[in-house]
């Protein structure tokens, strides 16, 4: 089998690109495969604190640290000189004007390429990251008749990639040998390799660079970055050259070491996800170029982390680029996508063994924080979504072995839940659904919090709870009787959840309660946690009760981007997230739209109304959203009101991971390729 062509759909026209207040707000991203990225936008200007060619990770996969910010560069060909880049100052100016000697930007896959074109001179730029050698490489080619002079300005910082410091950052030492080129901050050594001699230190402070996205967050806006290095080389006609940046010393990169080569490698690799993911799921070979490039945006996600327990290195998921570490939650939601669907089933094991190691009462790490302490463990459903992603991973791998390992994790979640365990997190014997005590801390994900008071309180039983505990107790009957074990006892505790689950119904046949035996208005609010009795593997639901769901999810819910947090109709609906933190988080999840939820909501509709051409309709309005916000992915959440604008974090990966894995769920359904419906009650999909 052919390793099939890179996807090609972001393309930026030059109308676009002469439009520097709108390129902007677009960007590009490169993950390191540790946690470390590289962002910047078609235009090379900054919009945030966290754009930089060199973000690395310093504890992989957190400790985060911009150094290498930007680039600025020129070019010229003895008679004249141009600017190639541009950058967005405090004062509201766009200088130097770079962006209107851009012919077109693209991701070449992922990876970013601008075409410049200027009087008779063609040629071409890539950035992209070794991650063999550890290198940003920045590169040229060109295809002009005569050679070029190119010079290029470098920027570097040395601070916390989430802390913008608004005062003259500390320049690099800067030691030229030759070609070779040594950064110092104290012990911190980055190593810059040019094509030529012609490398001068400069150590100069440029104030008062303008991120127009921190300012749509209500952070600080502004700051300042040392220029520490310029370089000036020759490019000739018909070859690439360029510059690489390298973690220490460079000792990683060799004499013999050429940028296409390893351009060329890079890309040869994503041709290898593409092709693997088709290996394992021929559908892949029907998918357009969008969800395509969605199968390599996923890969950015999927990110090394050493075992504290083993110090072994294994996998884990990143849940959003660039402010969120791996969180244990969104692990388990993304997973089936970004790993089972694109038949990585040995990082998917990696990782389901990895955090069967940090399993405590029952309950899987809600995240990890950046500064090594311990995880925390504030989170009702993180281990549900654990069951079903162990589950599933059966379903995908035949890996029974690896299920039969992990077996015991899986009844001590369920053993805890059945007997009670932090924060209230238990089992009402009563009715079989599950429920969470009276706490400060939001343990669903809906988890916003303002002044320690959480904005969507859900103490009680919230319904995806008790959808997710009745979808893992049917699972878990199908994976014992796989294993010869007792299924008895799952199917009992389901029987159980099933007919307590009726609790939800409302009478007026808007859908079900959001919350059960809570207090105040919450449990009566039309959100969308009710999808979750549609879209997992088992419904407890009848199917008049299921239609009734779809009913009022699509008539309150839906937009092209995901659904809505809560109703219009709510006096508490907030339908644009945008300001101070505080306004922020008021918004969240009071209206907010959330992408992950849309390949819920179509899985949901086709278990529900069986046309997968429908369902599969609904996720359309993500092919133009990856030409928006961070290119070739998905953003975290929308503005509840039209146009939907993106927001939060650009790159989220339960967003791109639901939507493959619907997208899959449904082709195959589509093709009549052995899907199940949940809409029975029998235990048979595993």
């Amino acid at each position: 089998m052919n390793a099939p062509p890179l996807p090609h759909i972001v393309v930026l026209s030059p109308d676009a690109l002469r439009n520097p207040g709108g390129s902007e707000l677009r960007e590009w991203w490169l993950s390191m495969g540790d946690g470390g990225y590289l962002s910047g936008t078609p235009i090379h200007s900054l919009s945030r604190g966290y754009n930089g060619l060199a973000v690395y990770a310093t504890n992989p996969p957190v400790g985060r640290t911009l150094f290498w910010v930007k680039w600025d560069g020129t070019v010229s060909d003895g008679k004249g000189e141009i600017p190639l880049t541009t950058n967005h100052w405090i004062d509201g100016s766009f200088s130097p004007s770079g962006h209107h000697y851009i012919e077109s930007f693209s991701l070449d896959g992922r990876v970013p390429h601008w075409t410049y074109r200027w009087k008779e001179h063609f040629f071409h730029l890539w950035i992209w990251f070794d991650r063999k050698l550890r290198a940003t490489c920045l590169s040229f080619s060109l295809e002009s008749p005569v050679p070029l002079q190119i010079t290029g300005k470098l920027y570097f910082n040395n601070r916390d990639h989430h802390g913008i410091i608004q005062g003259d950052p500390v320049c690099p030492t800067v030691q030229v040998d030759g070609k070779r080129t040594i950064l110092g901050w104290g012990d911190r050594r980055l190593m810059l390799r040019a094509p030529s001699e012609n490398v001068h230190p400069e150590g100069v402070i440029y104030r008062s660079f303008y991120y127009v996205h921190e300012r749509e967050r209500g952070l600080n806006d502004w700051e300042n970055h040392c220029l520490s290095v310029t370089a000036r080389w020759t490019l000739e006609t018909d070859s690439e050259s360029g510059l690489v940046l390298t973690d220490g010393d460079g000792s990683t990169v060799g004499e013999g070491f050429l940028l296409k080569e390893s351009r060329e490698e890079f890309q040869e690799g994503d041709r290898r996800r593409l092709l693997k993911a088709t290996f394992r799921q021929e559908v892949w070979d029907l998918a357009p170029d969008w969800i395509r490039q969605l199968l390599l945006a996923g890969d950015s996600f999927i990110v090394d982390r050493k075992d504290p327990s083993s110090g072994d290195w294994g996998k884990t998921v990143m849940a959003g680029f660039p402010w969120f570490a791996d969180w244990g939650r969104d692990t388990m939601i993304s997973l089936p996508g970004l790993l089972l669907a694109t038949g990585r089933y040995e990082d998917a094991r990696s990782i389901l063994l990895g955090f069967s190691r940090t399993l405590k009462n029952g309950l899987l790490p809600n995240f990890f924080p950046e500064d090594g302490s311990e995880p925390l463990y504030n989170t009702a459903d993180a281990s549900l979504w654990y069951l079903r992603a162990a589950l599933l991973y059966g379903q995908f791998s035949q890996d029974y072995a690896t299920l039969r390992q992990i077996f015991p994790t899986l009844l001590e979640i369920v053993s805890h839940y059945l007997k009670g365990t932090s924060w209230g997190i238990g089992i009402d014997p009563g009715d079989g659904l599950v429920r969470v005590g009276m706490s400060d801390q939001p343990l669903t994900w809906m988890d916003a919090r303002v002044d320690q008071k959480t904005m969507t309180p859900r103490t009680g039983k919230p319904v995806e709870l008790s959808a997710l505990w009745y979808n893992g107790l049917m699972g878990l009957a199908a994976l014992a009787d796989r294993l010869r074990e007792d299924k008895s006892p799952f199917l009992n505790e389901a029987e159980k959840t099933r007919t307590g689950f009726q609790r939800f119904v409302r009478p007026d046949r808007k859908g079900l309660w959001d919350l059960l035996d809570g207090s105040g208005k919450e449990g009566g609010q039309i959100r969308p946690n009710q999808i979750f009795a549609l879209s997992l593997e088992f419904s407890p639901l009848e199917p008049n009760d299921q239609q009734d769901v779809l009913t009022i999810v699509r008539d309150h819910l839906l937009t092209p981007f995901g659904l809505r947090s809560l109703s219009p109709e709510s006096p508490e609906y907030r339908g644009i997230y945008r300001g101070s933190r505080l306004e922020r988080d008021r918004a969240y999840h009071q209206g907010t739209v959330w992408g992950w939820l849309l390949g819920h909501y179509a899985m949901g509709a086709f278990r529900v109304e069986g046309s997968a051409r429908h369902a599969l309709s609904s996720l359309e309005g993500f092919s133009g959203h990856l030409q928006d916000a961070g290119l070739g992915s998905i953003s975290e959440i929308f503005d509840g009101d039209a146009p939907h604008l993106p927001r939060g974090c650009p790159l989220q990966a339960w967003s791109v991971g639901c939507t493959l894995e619907a997208w899959l769920f449904l082709k195959k359904g589509s093709l009549g390729e052995g899907v199940e419906s949940p809409c029975q009650n029998s235990p048979s999909v595993i």
